[in-house]
């Protein structure tokens, strides 16, 4: 073949918009085999090896794998072309939810955070608040003196059911207790770390609570979940104020111990309690 009518390598690249590289990839591949190779190596193409190139580029922008691509162009057909654009629609539609998964995690994350700042400045001044309804997935802590690896042990637990159930806990964390229980000889009877569950689907094999929507005193504090001592005294306030608590007891993290300093060892959480 006379390489004056053939497309040099280079050209060829130049000409689809790619590099010598790629081309030199497809060859070793076996999806583009050049026309022609000289003597010293160099490779050409013919000019009906150009559709090719340009069906290999065009499905690749779309995103298909090179080995889908080989497949298809052994043995091109209409219908093989419409089965490639089916298995490939259903690719995409699998990434656009899990890609619209994490924007909702992204933008609950976000609004879990904006103003923690103004927060930290009303730490200690109770108020009493209407909560919507929300759900979230309850692990008990385990018998015994509570410490922080007790605690975290009880959050993975939950937290590790929600990734197995593919779920992202970006809705908040914390920790489920009960007022009647906080005054007793164990304030921690019953209670658990929780995450709150980003809508209503269901979590396979996990305790899943619901905390009802209502009026709750809440108060901003620096403590761990098993502190209760900040849960006693927004008890006193609420018997000064004459509200009366149901008996669940929210305490929600906002920052964890991925945020301690050498001014601060505890984390900085949302007490909440339902009014009766």
């Amino acid at each position: 073949m006379n390489n004056e009518s053939l497309i040099k390598i280079s050209e060829m690249a130049s000409l689809h918009g790619v590099s010598r590289q790629t081309l030199i990839l497809y060859d070793r591949n076996g999806l583009l085999e050049p026309a022609s190779v000289g003597e010293n190596g160099y490779r050409y193409y013919s000019v009906d090896q150009v559709p090719r190139l340009r069906q290999i580029c065009l499905l690749k922008e779309m995103g298909v794998p090179l080995a889908q691509i080989k497949r298809y162009l052994d043995a091109p057909t209409p219908d093989g072309m419409c089965e490639l654009m089916a298995s490939r629609r259903a690719a995409i539609e699998r990434e656009r939810n899990r890609l619209e998964r994490q924007l909702r995690a992204v933008e609950q994350i976000d609004v879990h955070f904006s103003g923690v700042s103004d927060k930290e400045e009303r730490a200690g001044l109770p108020q009493v608040s209407w909560i919507g309804e929300r759900k979230a997935v309850f692990s008990p802590f385990h018998a015994g003196r509570m410490d922080s690896k007790r605690l975290h042990m009880a959050l993975m637990d939950a937290w590790g059911r929600l990734l197995d159930a593919g779920i992202i806990p970006s809705c908040g964390f914390g920790a489920l207790l009960d007022a009647r229980a906080a005054t007793s000889d164990e304030p921690l009877a019953g209670a658990g770390s929780m995450i709150v569950l980003p809508d209503d689907t269901g979590v396979d094999g996990a305790e899943v609570r619901t905390l009802p929507a209502g009026e709750y005193a809440c108060v901003y504090k620096y403590s761990m979940p098993y502190d209760v001592g900040p849960l006693h005294r927004l008890l006193a306030w609420m018997g000064d104020q004459g509200l009366k608590a149901e008996g669940l007891v929210v305490d929600c993290c906002m920052l964890d111990s991925v945020f301690h300093d050498e001014l601060r060892r505890a984390d900085f959480c949302r007490l909440e309690v339902l009014l009766g």
